[in-house]
């Protein structure tokens, strides 16, 4: 992947960077507030990241533009707020949501974000989880977590790279926990049938028979499973209506746009306050004029793309619902009648071939089980093996990558993450990111430029600097980097010692106004690429 160009703004100020190259790019500037970490954060937060803007930037005001290469082909971004169109092999695509546009990109092969096991269950990687592979920014760093800290955790992040490396994690936990709890109930059945058939041949009265099985503690656990079936069928049940209703909002929008293209015979709609004739469709965030044919079609192409894909969801979310179904069907119709077989012995109706043949088929049951657990442990076995294998790879090229940096330095790593107790003072905590970086693409080899803001925080020394320059050029892949210059670095022009790399100087925008008028006309012409109307943004 490429990133090809960048910008923000809207109709009245805006700011664009074409310049970027596919080797090593350096935004620098003599001083802050010059708009470098805002174009970082812009490029990314156009691609689906979450935002991590700086304090008292209203981002809710301006569209965010990324345009990128990958498998060939050119793909543009913009996104307002939580809003994205995606203009994709000459159609426009438009997305709610950002969990939408991952499913998109998933689905086209854009991008092929890996599946995680998360609270239990199989799903896709956020984007801002999967962008921490080859982007550091400048805020929110801590090396002891992910950057992007809430939903995602470091052990999602860890789960992100072991299914990369071909040994997904799963939560052994909870994929045997049901298995040895069925092997329990069938041991504990088997022994009830075998107890039954011992009492046909001795004594026909029954009834006598009391077990005391059902203590509380089963019933506890019992309770407990049957509780967090339900919860999790309420939760899909939930996000099916929830998908539904945006099917249906989508089906009306589709309705409203057609009837626009009825011809009016005598007169035309316009606006009773204006007199414009001008329509404007409008989504959460993002306005287009409808005033055009050929806008409405690119909308209701999208649409109608977004009612298909609304379609797969809500069946694979009616899969999951089937899917904790039949697990409380078990719990409601084999755990409390076995319970109940056992307290009132109910099978007395039972003949004595029936119960040997239910012995049979118990066994038989209990040995498929027992096998299916084991092969699942020694699955889980083999993909910790790798977890752990990779993970030591991993470290020991951030271990080689910082003795090339600083051979005198005192940082050692033992693992992706820090101790939570651990602090870097200077520059060990920019050396850690750096070393992290360089060490997961060497590892993987993916296809993603390295993009890190601020790239000499903590004062690295120049030498430092130099090393982490070159180990750069020789990743031969985009990157991106911002510095800050001192007085003395900038009026040296130190940059302009290094061959084969791209400086960008920042230093010419005024302090706290990246954006200006100059670039107006181009963000004009992006935004009427995706049929965006010019209307006022309201926060």
């Amino acid at each position: 992947m490429i990133i090809k160009k960048a910008g923000f703004g809207n109709f009245t100020e805006a700011f664009i960077e074409d310049k970027l190259n596919n080797g090593v790019n350096i935004i620098f500037s003599d001083d802050n507030n010059k708009g470098k970490t805002l174009v970082i954060q812009g490029i990314m937060y156009a691609l689906g990241n979450e935002p991590i803007f700086p304090s008292g930037f209203p981002a809710e005001s301006y569209y965010f533009y990324t345009q990128i290469e990958i498998n060939g082909e050119n793909i543009e971004f913009l996104r307002h707020r939580n809003s994205v169109v995606l203009n994709y092999r000459a159609a426009l695509n438009i997305f709610d949501t950002i969990s939408e546009m991952k499913y998109f990109l998933k689905s086209e092969n854009i991008i092929d974000l890996p599946i995680i096991m998360k609270d239990g269950r199989e799903v896709i990687a956020d984007l801002s989880l999967f962008y921490e592979l080859f982007f550091v920014g400048q805020d929110k760093r801590n090396p002891s977590n992910i950057i992007n800290y809430g939903y995602n955790k470091k052990q999602d992040f860890i789960n992100m790279l072991c299914t990369l490396n071909g040994y997904p994690l799963t939560d052994i936990q909870e994929d045997t926990k049901e298995i040895v709890e069925k092997i329990k109930v069938i041991k504990t059945e088997i022994n009830t049938t075998k107890k039954m058939l011992k009492l046909l041949k001795t004594d026909s009265n029954l009834s006598i028979y009391i077990d005391k099985y059902s203590d509380d503690l089963s019933f506890v656990e019992l309770r407990d499973k049957m509780k967090k079936t339900h919860q999790s069928i309420g939760y899909f049940k939930k996000k099916r209506i929830a998908e539904i209703n945006r099917k249906i909002r989508l089906e009306i929008l589709i309705e409203e746009l057609n009837s626009l293209n009825r011809n009016i015979e005598k007169g035309k709609i316009i606006c009773a306050d204006c007199g414009s004739d001008r329509i404007v469709y409008t989504n959460r965030d993002l306005s287009f004029d409808a005033s055009s044919p050929y806008v409405r079609q690119k909308v209701m192409n999208s649409i109608k793309f977004q009612m298909a894909q609304k379609d797969e969801i809500i069946t694979e979310i009616s899969r999951n619902i089937h899917k904790e179904q039949d697990k409380l069907k078990e719990l409601l119709i084999d755990t409390p009648e076995e319970l109940q077989k056992i307290l009132l012995y109910s099978e007395e109706i039972l003949s004595g071939i029936e119960f040997d043949n239910k012995l049979n088929s118990l066994n038989e049951e209990l040995r498929t089980l027992m096998q299916k657990n084991t092969s699942i442990n020694n699955s889980s076995e083999e993909a910790k093996k790798q977890a752990i294998e990779m993970k030591y790879a991993i470290v020991d090229i951030m271990k080689t990558l910082f003795l090339e940096v600083d051979p005198n330095g005192r940082l050692t790593f033992d693992d992706l993450f820090t101790k939570k107790n651990v602090t870097y003072s200077g520059s060990e905590e920019q050396e850690y990111y750096y070393c992290r970086l360089l060490a997961l693409n060497s590892y993987f080899e993916h296809e993603f430029p390295l993009i890190v803001d601020c790239f000499r925080s903590g004062e690295i020394s120049t030498q430092k600097e130099k090393i982490m320059i070159d180990t750069f050029k020789k990743t031969e892949k985009q990157v991106i980097l911002t510095a800050t210059l001192k007085k003395e670095e900038y009026d040296a022009k130190k940059y302009d010692e290094y061959d084969n790399i791209q400086v960008l100087d920042y230093s010419v925008n005024q302090d706290n106004k990246i954006l200006n008028q100059n670039y107006v006309n181009e963000m004009t012409e992006i935004l009427n690429k995706f049929c965006i109307g010019n209307v006022a943004i309201t926060s």
